[in-house]
């Protein structure tokens, strides 16, 4: 009969161990709490809930030009060309 108390004292414990989770776990259900997430999977399907993020550019609200990659460059005006070499 003490043999049975080692295994069922775990078993009581993991039980209720287990029972404790499932309740601090558990889905609301009520109404409410079903409509406040319908709510917030609406809200992020919106339009509006779709911003861009953009990082800021020296508070200004000009776009900032395409990086290039080094050595690669629009190539001078002719007349530059000549105005150096005098």
């Amino acid at each position: 009969m003490l043999i049975l108390l080692f295994v069922l004292i775990p078993t009581l414990v993991v039980a209720t161990y287990a029972v404790v989770q499932a309740f601090r776990h558990r889905q609301p259900t009520s109404i409410e709490s079903g409509v406040n997430a319908f709510r917030r999977e609406m809200d992020a399907l919106s339009p509006d809930a779709m911003q861009i993020q953009t990082r800021p550019n020296d508070e200004s609200n000009a776009p900032a030009a395409p990086r290039r990659a080094p050595g690669v460059g629009p190539a001078r005006p002719a007349s530059q060309d000549r105005q150096d070499q005098n």
